[in-house]
């Protein structure tokens, strides 16, 4: 998606959560014109880190559905993987809600 040409629009509708979109619409709609460059890279730069991660998370989804469980590298109690966890639920949450937004 990074070669097209992107507009409100289009990254409103990338972004993988309701939340996130209207985020974004508040951030677009309150700013001064002359921040807008900088908050447009920073919401493109985070769909397009996204996208990137995608096929992982797939692998994740796949495997926790599989198996019931995160793989090894995430079951250790550490402060790190209590945030890896933590952090994948939520991409993985942000991942189901995106495929049941219109």
């Amino acid at each position: 998606m990074s070669s097209e040409n992107w507009t409100i629009d289009s990254i409103a509708h990338a972004l993988p959560h309701p939340e996130l979109r209207a985020t974004f619409q508040r951030e677009v709609s309150f700013t001064d014109v002359g921040k807008l460059p900088a908050i447009f890279r920073r919401w493109v730069q985070f769909i397009e880190d996204f996208e990137a991660d995608r096929p992982r998370t797939e692998e994740l989804l796949s495997y926790i559905e599989q198996h019931g469980r995160l793989l090894d590298d995430y079951d250790e109690d550490t402060p790190e993987s209590i945030a890896a966890f933590e952090d994948l639920k939520a991409r993985l949450n942000a991942h189901r809600e995106g495929h049941h937004a219109a």
